[in-house]
């Protein structure tokens, strides 16, 4: 019986455990325990997936660091080009995949690491950070405020350093199973450095298709045998006639009236923005003490420059960093900026204390900022504040219009109540031309509003849609005049152009086949130029992967090159004509002469054989592990409206 009691107060505890389990999921207690604090999840290396819970095990990748590192790209872009993309852009281009897939391979490189057992002393990460040059001094000795300058420049945490240094070991130790030296074969090294390096030179005639003048016009017969093998050609496309009404920023400008007064006020309340900042040309040394920095100060104070003042307290010639000509604004905000900016010219008095240390100041020059007058900016002013109040007018506009669309159940009936144009077209194709071929249909929704046209049935009208510019547009399909095969008659004068186009370039491809016939039988490449009246022209050496196209050898016809035997001669068709080319001289690669390059292109080769390695190793880690991403997480992420 206390058996049977004790099984029972299990059974119970067990059951009420159970259930207290199931309504944490329910009520969203476990994502509270999953979340770390940090953001939320938009993949998952291994682990299993439990019902109702969520992840247990495996590694988690955050949305936060999804986007950190799509900012890293936007910032690297920046430095190479000195423009930072748009977001919208960088979307387009897919950066934002690219950043998932790279922190969702760095999560795969932590996993493996982890579940190899690997470790990263906080030795081993200090020796590395000490050995790298660019924080090394000119002793050659690791410099700690050198390290802080470099971190603050390139905009890095320490503590991300250290992490991204520690991960760099432990996968040098994981990839250590893959050595690069002497990975490739010698054998095959050699031929793909010859193949690489070979250069050829040719002798090439470019015969045009207008070469061929005197083209005969098509017989009847043969007109009416070319349009009936060729009628798709000659097709007249679907037409449609369309009204609408496009509702933009523009048509709400003329309404919006500004005051002078509240020009004049939003002058005084941007005043900062007009004209240029004050600037000053800077240069700082850095102490991890007050007492060091004070120190250098009193050095200059005795006559030393900053550069051996601080050389010899610090005991490091890189002491002294130029930060060059900035203005407030690019400094980071607090009392460093506010120091700079209290100043005179010559080193500060007093050093300025900031989270990085203790900055010794010195202004080199100061460039005083300069105003703009308010007349001179009063237009743009008014322009501004019309088009700050332009957007929320478009929106009344637009609801008015669509309760009034409701009402009436007419486009037209709604804009004239409105007093709203309606503007139509007529006889428009699918790529907003007329019959004529004069495109009519532009503007910046050309593209919104030909597409509604054509998903828009016979007298009928679309939903009020929007551009992705933020105007509004309702389109009705007044008419429809289908596509159709013309008869001859109809397009006789197309269809005999066209047929003397192709007879015209057969009769030139028939020049060239002669030619061609000519010069393989040993006739000199100028004679059968000179019979074509026209010239033969001597390419430069080129490899396979270069072209010479003042010379016509284009990427195809060197393709072609590369196959010819030594005299030999070939044709290659191109878009207006074809290119006759002659091999003339090969320049093989000297294995011996070239030893130093044939050994750098070795390493190199061994080098990629090698990453090729890594990556199917990293492949084959991701495929064990298995990779889960969010796409609705992801996709919420990086809306155009949250960036």
């Amino acid at each position: 019986m206390n058996q049977f009691r004790k099984l029972a107060r299990f059974v119970i505890l067990f059951l009420l455990f159970g259930m207290l389990i199931i309504s944490f999921a329910f009520w969203g207690v476990g994502d509270m325990l999953r979340t770390d604090g940090r953001s939320t999840e938009v993949a998952h290396v291994g682990g299993t997936r439990v019902p109702l819970y969520g992840w247990v095990g495996g590694a988690p990748v955050y949305v936060s660091e999804v986007r950190e590192q799509f900012n890293r790209q936007l910032e690297a872009i920046q430095r190479q080009t000195g423009q930072r993309p748009e977001p919208e852009q960088a979307l387009r281009f897919g950066l934002h995949v690219r950043a998932l897939e790279e922190v969702i391979q760095r999560a795969v490189l932590d996993y493996a690491i982890q579940q190899f057992g690997l470790t990263v002393s906080d030795a081993e990460v200090q020796a590395a950070i000490a050995r790298n040059p660019a924080f090394q001094g000119t002793g050659g000795s690791f410099d700690p405020l050198l390290f802080r300058n470099r971190l603050q420049q390139a905009r890095i945490g320490e503590a991300q350093f250290v992490a991204d240094t520690r991960r760099e070991i432990a996968a040098g130790q994981l990839f250590a199973v893959v050595r690069s030296d002497g990975l490739s074969p010698k054998s095959l090294r050699d031929n793909i450095f010859r193949l690489e390096s070979e250069k050829r030179v040719a002798d090439t005639i470019y015969v045009p298709d207008s070469i061929v003048v005197d083209v005969p016009k098509p017989t009847a017969e043969q007109l009416g045998t070319y349009f009936e093998a060729n009628k798709a050609k000659f097709q007249i496309p679907e037409y449609r006639a369309f009204s609408y009404v496009l509702l933009t920023v523009d048509d709400i400008l003329p309404q919006i009236s500004v005051s002078a007064d509240q020009i004049k006020q939003e002058y005084d309340a941007r005043v900062a923005e007009f004209g240029t900042p004050e600037k000053r040309d800077v240069d700082q040394a850095m102490a991890d003490s007050e007492a060091k920095a004070k120190a250098i100060i009193a050095a200059t104070a005795a006559g030393k420059s900053l550069e051996d003042a601080a050389k010899e307290i610090l005991g490091s010639a890189d002491g002294v960093i130029k930060l060059g000509p900035v203005t407030k604004k690019e400094l980071p905000p607090g009392p460093l900026a506010d120091g700079i900016f209290a100043l005179p010219e010559g080193i500060a008095p007093a050093p300025i204390q900031s989270p990085l240390g203790w900055h010794i100041v010195r202004i080199n020059k100061i460039e005083p900022g300069k105003s703009v007058p308010f007349d001179e900016v009063k237009e743009k002013l008014e322009k501004d504040m019309r088009a700050q109040q332009a957007p929320d007018l478009l929106i009344k506009l637009v609801t008015d219009f669509e309760r009034m669309l409701g009402k009436t159940q007419s486009m037209k009936a709604a804009a004239e109540d409105l007093g709203i144009k309606v503007k139509t077209y007529e006889n428009v194709d699918a790529r907003g031309q007329d019959p004529m071929g004069k495109q009519i249909v532009v503007g910046p929704a050309a593209a919104e509003l030909i597409q509604a046209a054509f998903a828009t049935r016979e007298s009928a009208e679309s939903d009020l849609l929007e551009t992705q510019r933020g105007e509004y547009f309702i389109v009705r399909t007044d008419r429809i005049t289908p596509a159709r095969i013309p008869a001859l008659n109809e397009v006789e004068a197309k269809v005999v152009e066209a047929w003397q186009t192709e007879e015209r370039r057969k009769l030139a491809e028939a020049k060239v086949k002669t030619a061609l016939e000519k010069a393989n039988t040993g006739v000199d490449l100028a004679e059968v130029a000179k019979d074509l009246g026209l010239e033969v022209r001597t390419t430069k050496a080129v490899t396979r992967f270069e072209a010479d196209a003042g010379n016509y050898l284009s990427q195809p016809v060197v393709q072609e090159l590369f196959k010819l035997a030594p005299g030999k001669t070939e044709a290659v068709r191109t878009a207006e004509g074809s290119v006759i080319v002659r091999l003339k001289q090969v320049e093989t690669p000297d294995l011996a002469k070239d030893k130093e390059s044939l050994e750098r292109f070795g390493k190199q080769l061994d080098t990629m054989m090698a990453n090729d390695l890594i990556l199917e190793l990293v492949a084959a880690l991701r495929a064990k592990y298995g990779v889960t991403v969010d796409d609705g997480a992801f996709a919420a992420a990086f809306r155009p409206q949250q960036q």
